[in-house]
């Protein structure tokens, strides 16, 4: 089903009230801050490896590789970055060190100050904010705005104790569910639906932490775009594992928050297959409008 920004925000409204309500925030929120959105940060991607490979011997050089993503990457874009990421796993296997592209990889979330978006998200008292940026903008606004405490409850995907405990305590955590910077290399970066379905299978305790989120919880997804594939993989991955397809209207819900112009009608029947509802806008300014709105309607506590 699709709303629009108006007559979502009774809704969505009533869920946060309720102590129901999860954000699930992606890297939309972040270009504000100077980071790249989805798009640009493939781009980037490229770069680096492009880098790495004029730093290598030319029999281990992937030149080839590097031109065709390049070409190919707005048509076949998990199939590229797969390429690269396989090519990258295969030149440390003969022992060279790919530590300084992991640095520059590094360096593009280090520096960065939060914006509106990350500020009004830790003021609202979502139940729980899951993000798959690996930038600490939501802790660095936690702690900026006064939120110590939510300040030390923010974790990694590997992190499975401490997210149990912070979920069997009722308190809300910040969960990174590909990791936080530190975890940044080249090689394990999670770009993939195939990376995003490792992570699962070899961390099988935040995969019952997050499927416990989701069936406690409906979830608001914001800065998610047309072109951005975790949305896809996560919400994939949870009807697949619950088999909600065709649930009925007492189970929760999810909602994205899309721009009109992205909501392409695969992605309209995606989300009516997967129950999820769009929430549409014409520009970001009204969805930091609505983000704002919920804030006021139900913020945060400071310790």
């Amino acid at each position: 089903m699709q709303y629009t920004m108006t007559d979502a925000l009774p809704i969505i409204t009533k869920i946060l009230s309720e102590g129901r309500l999860s954000i699930f925030a992606g890297s939309g929120i972040s270009v504000e801050s100077g980071l790249p959105a989805w798009d640009g940060f493939i781009d980037k991607y490229i770069d680096i490896c492009e880098e790495l490979n004029k730093s290598l011997e030319p029999c281990y050089q992937f030149t080839d590789i590097i031109s065709d993503a390049k070409a190919s990457k707005d048509k076949n874009l998990i199939s590229t970055i797969t390429a690269l990421k396989g090519k990258v796993k295969e030149i440390k296997t003969h022992g060279i060190n790919t530590d300084f592209c992991d640095d520059e990889l590094n360096a593009l979330f280090y520096g960065a100050i939060p914006c509106d978006y990350h500020k009004t998200i830790v003021a609202t008292n979502y139940r729980h904010i899951i993000t798959t940026n690996y930038d600490a903008l939501l802790e660095k606004a936690a702690k900026q705005e006064g939120y110590t405490s939510l300040l030390t409850r923010a974790y990694s995907y590997t992190e499975q104790q401490n997210l149990s405990m912070a979920i069997y305590s009722g308190k809300t955590a910040i969960i990174h569910a590909h990791g936080k910077i530190a975890d940044i290399k080249l090689d394990q970066f999670v770009l993939t639906e195939e990376d995003y379905l490792a992570i699962m299978k070899h961390n099988p305790g935040f995969r019952l932490i997050i499927n416990s989120i989701f069936l406690t919880n409906s979830v608001l997804f914001a800065g998610y775009g047309g072109s951005d594939p975790h949305f896809e993989d996560i919400i994939s991955d949870l009807n697949m594992t619950l088999n909600w397809n065709a649930g009925g209207a007492e189970l929760p819900r999810c909602y994205i928050m899309l721009k009109k112009d992205k909501v392409t009608p695969i992605r309209e029947f995606l989300s009516d297959k997967h129950r999820v509802d769009i929430i549409t806008f014409d520009e970001y300014t009204q969805m930091k409008d609505f983000l704002k709105a919920l804030e006021i309607s139900c913020p945060r506590s400071k310790p």
